[in-house]
C-alpha cells in the first residue's frame, strides 16, 4: 500500500469514528506500526489536516477535512525543486526552513513525483536517517549514542527538530556502554554521547546546547543578546529540577531547612513552584519561539507527569501538551515505543 493511499484510509477511518479514537486502535484497524501511524499523523498535519490529539483518548479529525492530492506538472515540479535548492544552498536563515519544506512536499506528491523531487524514498526512510542534510553544517559526521530507555530520548529528539544527518548507535547497558572504546569517549560509562568529527560531547543539557550552536539554521537557540531565560531554564532543570527529583523519588530524602540551605536545589516543592510560575500562559519557556531549551525542559516534565514524579499541575500539562504534538517529538516516541515492544 502507498502512502498516499494509506493516508487516505486514516482520514476516512478517523471521520468514520466522529470522536477521539486512540492510536492503538487506528494503527491496528490499518495493519499499521503505531510509528508509521505517528508518522502519518504528522503528515497530514503538515499538509493542513486540522487533526487534535486528545491526552489520554486519542486522535480526532475536525469535520469536512479532505486530503486533496497535489498535482504538479513536470514543469512546475522541476521550478519548484531549482527554487527550493538555491535556497537550500544559500547560508541565509531561510535554508534549513526550505529543506524542511522540500520533506513535506515529499510526503504529499504522488511516488513518483516525490522520487523526482527528493530522490529518496521518503515513506520507507528510518527515524535515524533523512532525505536532507544541512548542506552548511559542518560536513563532519554525527554520532550517536544512546540506549533508547536513556536521556539519550532527549539528544534524539534535539536531532530530530535539527533535521540532519546522523548515525545512531544503540548501547546495552553493563555491557556495551563499558566497552574500552566507549569508556575512551565517556569514562562515565554513561549515554547519551555524540561525537561531531573530532568533538565529543556528553551530558544531555551539554549536548542540546551544542547541537545548537553547531546547526544554526535550526533556530534553536535564541540569539546571544536573548539567551538569558534560554540558559537559565535549560540548566535550572539539568540541576535544581533533577537534583530535587533524584532526592525525592529515588532516595526517599526530604531534606530539612537546614540542609535545604545547604543544597543547590532547595526543596523540591520550591522548585516545582519555580517552574509552575515560570510556565503559566506561555507556550515556550524561553521567549516566543521553541527552542532547545523546551527539548530539554519539556522531556523532564513529561516524564515526571508520566511516571508520577511530578505532581500534575495545569501549567506543565498545558507547556508539555502542546511540545508532544510536534511531528519529531511523535517520531522519537513511535521509536520509543518500538524499541520498548522488541525488549530494550
Amino acid at each position: 500500500m502507498s502512502r498516499k493511499t494509506r493516508l487516505q484510509d486514516l482520514v476516512s477511518l478517523m471521520r468514520r469514528h466522529g470522536e477521539p479514537v486512540s492510536g492503538t486502535t487506528l494503527a491496528e484497524t490499518l495493519g499499521i506500526s503505531l510509528r508509521t501511524l505517528y508518522q502519518d499523523v504528522a503528515v497530514l498535519k503538515a499538509v493542513g489536516a486540522d487533526i487534535e490529539h486528545v491526552p489520554g483518548t486519542g486522535y480526532a479529525l475536525a469535520p469536512g477535512v479532505l486530503l486533496p492530492a497535489l498535482m504538479l506538472t513536470d514543469d512546475e515540479l522541476d521550478a519548484l525543486a531549482l527554487g527550493l535548492g538555491k535556497v537550500e544552498d544559500s547560508a541565509g536563515p531561510l535554508a534549513a526552513p526550505a529543506a524542511q519544506l522540500r520533506g513535506k512536499m515529499v510526503d504529499a506528491l504522488s511516488d513518483e513525483q516525490a522520487q523526482r523531487l527528493a530522490g529518496v524514498d521518503r515513506a520507507v526512510a528510518e527515524p535515524v536517517t533523512h532525505a536532507f542534510t544541512d548542506e552548511h553544517a559542518p560536513s563532519a559526521e554525527l554520532v550517536f549514542y544512546t540506549n533508547p530507555l536513556s536521556r539519550g530520548s532527549i539528544v534524539h529528539w534535539m536531532l530530530e527538530e535539527l533535521g540532519v544527518a546522523y548515525r545512531m548507535v544503540v548501547l546495552d547497558y553493563g555491557t556495551t556502554m563499558k566497552d574500552p572504546d566507549y569508556l575512551a569517549l565517556n569514562p562515565m560509562g554513561k549515554v547519551p554521547a555524540i561525537c561531531h568529527g573530532d568533538v565529543v560531547v556528553t551530558e544531555t543539557a551539554a549536548i542540546c546546547a551544542y547541537l545548537a550552536d553547531a546547526f544554526p539554521e535550526a533556530g534553536l537557540a535564541p540569539p546571544p543578546a536573548h539567551r538569558g531565560d534560554y540558559y537559565r531554564w535549560l540548566f535550572f532543570t539539568a540541576g535544581p529540577l533533577e537534583t530535587a527529583l533524584s532526592l525525592n523519588g529515588l532516595l526517599g530524602v526530604h531534606p530539612t531547612e537546614q540542609q535545604q540551605m545547604q543544597l543547590g536545589c532547595g526543596s523540591l516543592q520550591t522548585v516545582l513552584d519555580t517552574l509552575a510560575g515560570v510556565l503559566a500562559g506561555r507556550r515556550y519557556i524561553a521567549g516566543d519561539t521553541f527552542s532547545a531549551a523546551d527539548i530539554y525542559v519539556g522531556s523532564h516534565l513529561s516524564w515526571g507527569l508520566q511516571f508520577g514524579s511530578i505532581p500534575w499541575r495545569p501549567e506543565f500539562e498545558a507547556y508539555c501538551a502542546g511540545l508532544n504534538e510536534r511531528p519529531a517529538r511523535q517520531r522519537c516516541e513511535a521509536f520509543l515505543q518500538q524499541a520498548m515492544a522488541q525488549g530494550a
